[in-house]
């Protein structure tokens, strides 16, 4: 086994070590000092406490993690002395978070960093998928979307809730939300579609690309008369799911742009993007993609060939398509109207949108946050669905709570 250690920017570290590691389902986090741009707060072990908490915390949504998933919390003191100060605080910190605080051991009389007067580690475990709901299956039926001279094929499984809208990639169509549809629809609508000359929908003008996208996917919106909805897209989709968004304001209560772009494109992305190294030739391998992590073909070589067997199902040229993706960019103007949040989710080895870029993206963006998916290549929702749902399905309940 090896263990996934990640590190999160703008938190400051010493070079020498990661702020987290993965070691199976248990998430070690670093020792984590109270710090703010990098310096230990003067107002003591108080503000120290808390600023150290919220650090941890930013550790723990890196990994797509929250505090319920805490098991145990380690607290080191310069001083005993400062005890009931740090509980003080500790005890406010959680009180409106958790109606019981993770289990902890507190030492005291220990030389820290930087003359900090505090600094904590915490361990957490990733969560298991949720049990399937007993009762009926949920239901399903399929329609066609007549839309500009094409037939949009599309399927609507489930009921209630806010309607999740899951836009594909250009590696798939449809199908490829296997995993999220069985984990999503047993108590939501969610929508599947494909995108002009995939899977089943028409291009007969051979215009598949953003610009029509948006269009059709505006026009299921308003044939299954749906508003507002969560848009979910992958890579190509996620030009779709944010082109949208941006083009009916009040549509989406929330965005997922998952190992996208999204037509964002500042000077970082760009930059981002030039340090990769990408060779997007389909390998004459079994289970071999440019859009999935090489180690899938390995433990998993069904799957991975499931994916490549998907892929083949249209008529879409995809030299074409990403071309017309990356000819098509939203300004920054665009971008500050938009009036939902984001959550960017990215595998930490995609090599095609590497983490910097997305990154960057979310820094463009008015209300946006990013997880890494480890392990992972540019298809965390295909390689490793049950994290990728866990992470999306917490954001939507976030985004669904009262403030």
């Amino acid at each position: 086994m090896c263990a996934q250690r990640f590190i999160v920017d703008g938190l400051a570290r010493l070079p020498q070590f990661a702020h987290g590691g993965w070691a199976g389902d248990l998430l070690h986090v670093a020792g984590t000092l109270g710090t703010t741009e990098g310096m230990i707060l003067a107002d003591g072990v108080a503000g120290q406490t808390v600023a150290a908490l919220d650090n941890m915390a930013r550790i723990l949504a890196e990994a797509g993690l929250g505090w319920d998933d805490v098991a145990k919390v380690d607290v080191f003191l310069a001083d005993m002395v400062d005890s009931p100060a740090y509980n003080a605080a500790y005890g406010d910190y959680f009180a409106d978070r958790l109606p019981v605080p993770p289990a902890r051991i507190t030492v005291g009389g220990c030389q820290l960093a930087l003359d900090a007067r505090i600094e904590m580690q915490c361990v957490a475990e990733r969560p298991r998928p949720r049990p399937p709901v007993a009762g009926s299956l949920p239901a399903r039926r399929a329609l066609t979307v007549a839309h500009d001279g094409e037939e949009l094929a599309v399927e609507v499984i489930g009921e209630g809730g806010t309607p999740l809208i899951l836009s594909h990639g250009a590696g798939g169509n449809r199908a490829v939300w296997i995993d999220q549809v069985a984990h999503f629809a047993t108590d939501r609508t969610v929508v599947v579609w494909d995108h002009r000359g995939f899977g089943r929908s028409t291009d007969r003008a051979g215009r598949s690309g953003p610009d029509v996208a948006v269009g059709d996917l505006l026009a299921i919106c308003d044939e299954l008369e749906l508003g507002p909805v969560d848009l979910v897209g992958q890579s190509m989709g996620g030009w779709t799911a944010l082109g949208a968004a941006l083009a009916r304001p009040g549509l989406a209560r929330s965005v997922v742009l998952a190992d996208s772009l999204g037509g964002v494109m500042t000077d970082a992305v760009a930059a981002a993007l030039g340090e990769r190294a990408v060779d997007l030739a389909a390998p004459d391998t079994l289970g071999l993609h440019p859009a999935l992590d090489p180690s899938l073909a390995r433990r998993d070589p069904a799957r991975a060939l499931l994916y490549q067997q998907l892929g083949t199902m249209g008529s879409a040229h995809t030299p074409t398509i990403i071309e017309r993706l990356f000819a098509t960019t939203h300004t920054s103007d665009d971008l500050a109207t938009l009036g939902c949040p984001v959550l960017c989710v990215v595998g930490d080895r995609d090599p095609l949108f590497p983490p910097a870029s997305i990154r960057a993206v979310a820094d463009a963006l008015p209300d946006a946050r990013v997880t890494e998916i480890a392990g992972c290549g540019h298809s965390p929702y295909f390689e490793d669905p049950e994290v990728w749902n866990l992470v999306v399905e917490r954001f939507l309940a976030a985004v669904g709570r009262p403030q």
